[in-house]
């Protein structure tokens, strides 16, 4: 039987962790199905959905210390389904940018929005830069989420334009017909 466990690490960041990591997964055999890793700050985390013989995931589970040891990194694991076990409704898949001068409160006024209207969030990102020839520190969001059958396009449309308005904020979303 095949088991599914959702890794997730944070660190200080340096060369190596994610081949250190990796070099313990194969090593196991277990397999790496979809994974997110970014330096944060001083600190390098990643999260990964990994799969394998149920047997080798329970080994894998009882030997994390060993990695804890070699790499230093705070480790957490999950048992969950597979993704084709979560029971998800018809609704169709969606691609959201949001760009603003920077400040608090930004991810919170779209996802409220989102949160509102019986919308899940598949993917998030988000990330501070700035802009080369003015200095100001400029936000970007990126977010992937389903649309259910029963939310209007047009009225999530409005009030995404309204928000955009009232907090200057660019909010900018299209169907996603691949990803």
């Amino acid at each position: 039987m095949r088991s599914y466990v959702v890794f997730s690490s944070m660190g200080q960041d340096r060369p190596g962790l994610v081949k250190k990591i990796a070099e313990f997964f194969t090593a196991r055999s277990i397999n790496i199905e979809r994974s997110r890793g970014c330096v944060l700050g001083n600190e390098f985390g990643m999260i990964i959905l990994t799969s394998g013989k149920t047997e080798d995931i329970e080994g894998f589970i009882g030997e994390l210390d060993s990695l804890r040891e070699k790499t230093g990194l705070d480790i957490n694991v999950h048992k969950t389904k597979a993704p084709s076990h979560r029971e998800v409704k018809p609704s169709i898949p969606y691609k959201l940018i949001a760009t603003s001068l920077d400040r608090p409160g930004i991810v919170h006024q779209v996802c409220k929005v989102l949160y509102v209207n019986g919308i899940n969030i598949d993917d998030i990102s988000t990330n501070v830069d700035n802009n080369p020839i003015t200095g100001a520190s400029v936000f970007q969001m990126m977010c992937y989420f389903s649309l259910p059958a029963t939310v209007k396009i047009v009225d999530l449309k409005t009030e995404f334009n309204r928000i955009g308005d009232e907090s200057n904020i660019d909010i900018r979303f299209d169907a996603v017909v691949n990803k």
